[in-house]
């Protein structure tokens, strides 16, 4: 099978400065209001690494080198140039050299690296900590191939739920974003997203993007997710339901998405683990574990206005398991 693509939908071409969704200028601009930076490499007249982030102003004069609001990774974007694959390495890390060098005075700097980013260690060289996030990926294949690895009670879940629940395309992104808003309130819960629907919009006006409502029989929405693709993967980003909705509802939520993401070529990313609870629940649908850099810096002034702010807010697409 042709790696970009499956199904008779064509995948979209790849740009090295442009390596994932959260690398675009239209990302970006929705994501933090046009309020982000980024620092530049060119060559020859051209740029050949860039590296975006956001600003974000603490006590005592703080400042965070950060990622935007529902961007979840992002890290250098290199285009090295042909050539031997040791001279393009060494060429990859002296622009990277350079992007760090041009970075604004901050006291604090954390990213978490696109999969393209194979090591850390032109950041180590520099005094960042490097750590590791995994998250489980599925593999484009024909729906039977995955339906088979999956797990016999995800199966079963996913079939309880396609006897009670519809699903369509959720295309208000101002609905997505209000549905989610009230179902956090309803349990309790604090939302730290403010921009859900600008990004919604964004993603869908650049056919990036899909929010697909699971829909009991009285028409009501239960749960709705939204993800994204890029040129290489897809990435499951936000999820909600209701209090009164199965957990099944999820399920088959994401069925449909790994289905729809197989069709376009491209792996879908569940975007990190970040609890038990979402392992075993990811572990279902028969997916890989892949790791993903986390590279950091703080200055000891920092840390210490850190107790008194702390900028790392637990944030989660939703508690659903």
């Amino acid at each position: 099978m042709d790696a970009g693509f499956y199904g008779g939908i064509p995948a979209l071409s790849h740009d090295p400065l442009t390596p994932t969704i959260f690398h675009e200028s239209w990302w970006l601009n929705a994501a933090t209001g046009g309020n982000y930076q980024e620092v530049s490499v060119s060559s020859g007249g051209r740029v050949v690494g860039r590296l975006p982030f956001s600003m974000f102003h603490m006590p005592a004069g703080c400042a965070l080198c950060g990622l935007p609001e529902l961007t979840h990774f992002l890290g250098p974007a290199i285009d090295a140039g042909a050539g031997a694959p040791a001279n393009r390495a060494l060429k990859h890390d002296k622009i990277l050299r350079e992007l760090l060098a041009q970075l604004p005075r901050h006291t604090g700097f954390y990213q978490k690296l696109h999969k393209n980013v194979s090591d850390t260690l032109v950041f180590q060289d520099h005094g960042y900590r490097t750590t590791v996030q995994f998250t489980y990926e599925i593999v484009p294949a024909p729906p039977a191939m995955i339906w088979a690895a999956m797990r016999d009670k995800t199966r079963n879940v996913i079939r309880r739920a396609q006897e009670h629940y519809s699903v369509a395309d959720l295309g208000d992104p101002n609905a997505f974003a209000a549905l989610y808003q009230r179902n956090l309130q309803a349990r309790g819960l604090a939302n730290y997203y403010q921009r859900i629907s600008e990004v919604c919009a964004a993603a869908m006006a650049n056919d990036a993007g899909r929010i697909i409502a699971a829909r009991d029989a009285a028409g009501e929405i239960v749960a709705a997710i939204f993800y994204v693709w890029d040129a290489r993967a897809a990435y499951y980003l936000l999820t909600t339901r209701n209090g009164a909705a199965a957990n099944n509802a999820v399920s088959l939520l994401i069925w449909n998405a790994i289905q729809d993401s197989a069709a376009r070529g491209l792996v879908l990313d569940f975007d990190g683990v970040g609890t038990p609870g979402s392992r075993v629940f990811y572990t279902g649908f028969g997916g890989l574990v892949s790791p993903r850099y986390i590279v950091s810096r703080f200055d000891l002034i920092h840390r210490v206005a850190g107790r008194l702010m702390n900028p790392f807010r637990k944030k989660t697409r939703e508690n659903f398991q």
